[in-house]
């Protein structure tokens, strides 16, 4: 019962523009994402306007956030349980960011 309720959880997260997970990690990329969801590794992300949200915790930030730039390019923003990294973790983020 309880994964059934977390499932219906995950399912109801708002993935508009301005949803920023309080937990979990939020990707801003350079471009606006061109894709409704992805998945790196195990963790399965949703993409609308110009973010793609999860609400998985497991991983090093900096792993996730390098594992997002990885598929979506150069991030302008990255937040993890609701902090945003400041701009030298972002550049650590973005050594793993696909070229354009």
């Amino acid at each position: 019962m309880k994964t059934l309720a977390l499932l219906a959880a995950a399912l109801a997260l708002p993935f508009g523009a301005a949803a920023q997970p309080a937990r979990g990690y939020s990707a801003v990329p350079a471009t606006a994402p061109t894709i409704a969801a992805m998945m790196t590794r195990s963790t399965p992300w949703k993409c609308a306007a110009d973010r793609c949200v999860t609400n998985r915790t497991e991983g090093s930030p900096l792993t996730m956030c390098q594992l997002a730039a990885k598929e979506l390019g150069t991030l302008t923003a990255f937040t993890a349980n609701g902090e945003a990294f400041a701009a030298e973790q972002l550049a650590k983020c973005n050594t793993r960011a696909k070229s354009a």
